[in-house]
């Protein structure tokens, strides 16, 4: 097993594999620190939950490891199928006796023994990969409105429509947003993203005027504490647990909070751990997101091929973007929506896709070591990005005979390479 492991890390990124593995292991800390009252008083057990999460950790890591083992070009061959697969499981989860409903939402299929399957996490996947192969085909035709960005925009409507309809508003900006991102740095144009942004302001606008719930929770974002028992309880529950935590928190399975926060070892997690590891323990939290942010970039920068690049980008955004959701929810820092903690938040078949997708970026990582990478990170901090990337991508190939150079399209390298922080 120890040969098998050590085989598997040759090559990759060592602070990516570090800060997800930390995730990975506060997640099974703080699952069972959330769900041990609850486990026992719903349950009859207090290791009901950890069992189960400790179930789908193991899967999860096997996936991880096998999935960063598979050489990322191959998801390229199966990008449609996957996509079309996934999109088929959105439209059977919303039939009547197909999907499995709760607490209002239909998002889920139920197989049984307590395990169900969220089709919306497996499309946060399927919809990167398709969009960066799709995309990486279209080569200089990215920024044309008739060939590219009319059916990116019908495509990204339709799955935002299937997800809305669960209903789960979270799910769908970060499916939404990554997909955007992959757009973008493929060379789309602001103009044509501005435009549709626009129309899904409107979009926005209508549905939460158009919905009971979701016109509760935009007031209670306003003023969580006018209804604290009500529409504002969850936001109340999560800052009153952030307050208590202070700087240094009151100590591992001290929370009070947990035992009236809604969802305490699923999206409400953070709340927990700021609680119970203070103000230190949640930078911490964000501090490992923030590097797998930065080492997903400068992997992505250092991609062999264009459909390397988009992919490692779209993977890293849908990542980040999701933890900085759930922790502005739990801040109040935007109205409230539900979306899990990467890595640490209970659900199946999130860390199970979430694992899989920093497997196939540590793939990637593993073809953009060497020479090519070194001159990038080197090329950056001379203030050369745009100038040398393309070059240093070229050199690195060039040599190794690994991968062939993609054509790299004005958002990714090269000198009409756009800067986008």
């Amino acid at each position: 097993m120890q040969h098998s492991v050590r085989k598997a890390a040759r090559g990759i990124d060592p602070w990516l594999t570090l800060a997800v593995l930390a995730l990975l292991c506060i997640g099974v800390i703080m699952v069972y620190s959330a769900s041990v009252a609850s486990s026992y008083v719903n349950d009859g057990s207090p290791y009901y939950v950890i069992q189960r999460e400790i179930v789908w950790v193991v899967i999860a890591f096997a996936a991880f490891l096998i999935t960063m083992q598979i050489d990322y070009l191959n998801w390229q061959r199966i990008a449609l199928p996957f996509f079309g697969a996934s999109l088929a499981l959105l439209l059977l989860v919303l039939m009547p006796h197909v999907g499995h409903s709760s607490h209002g939402a239909q998002r889920w299929f139920s197989l049984g023994f307590g395990i169900s399957i969220e089709p919306s996490e497996i499309m946060k996947l399927a919809g990167i990969i398709y969009m960066s192969a799709w995309l990486t085909s279209k080569g200089d035709r990215v920024g044309d409105f008739k060939a590219t960005f009319f059916p990116f925009s019908l495509i990204v409507g339709m799955i935002a429509l299937l997800v809305v309809k669960q209903p789960d508003l979270g799910t769908t900006i970060v499916l939404t947003a990554s997909m955007f991102a992959v757009y973008y740095l493929a060379g789309g144009r602001l103009t044509h993203i501005g435009a549709l942004l626009t129309g899904a302001a409107v979009v926005a606008w209508t549905l939460a005027h158009s919905s009971s719930y979701r016109l509760d929770r935009l007031t209670a974002f306003m003023d969580p504490w006018k209804d604290q028992y009500g529409t504002g309880y969850h936001t109340v529950q999560a800052l009153l647990a952030l307050g208590a935590g202070g700087v240094f928190g009151v100590g591992l399975g001290n929370s009070v909070e947990k035992h009236v926060l809604p969802a305490p070892y699923t999206d409400s997690i953070v709340a927990v751990i700021g609680e119970e590891w203070g103000l230190v323990g949640t930078v911490a939290i964000l501090a490992l997101f923030m590097l797998i942010a930065y080492r997903g970039i400068q992997i992505s920068l250092a991609a062999p091929d264009m459909f390397g690049r988009l992919l490692a980008a779209g993977i890293t955004s849908w990542i980040t973007l999701q933890a900085l959701l759930n922790i502005a929810v739990i801040t109040s820092s935007v109205p409230f929506t539900g979306v899990p903690l990467p890595m640490i938040s209970y659900g199946g078949t999130s860390l199970l896709i979430t694992m899989v997708a920093t497997g196939i970026l540590l793939n990637i990582s593993r073809h953009a070591t060497g020479e090519g990478f070194a001159r990038t990170r080197t090329d950056y901090r001379r203030g050369h990005r745009r100038t040398h990337l393309s070059g240093a991508v070229s050199g690195s190939i060039a040599e190794t005979g690994k991968r062939r150079p993609a054509p790299a399209p004005r958002g990714i390298s090269g000198s009409r390479a756009r800067t986008s922080g």
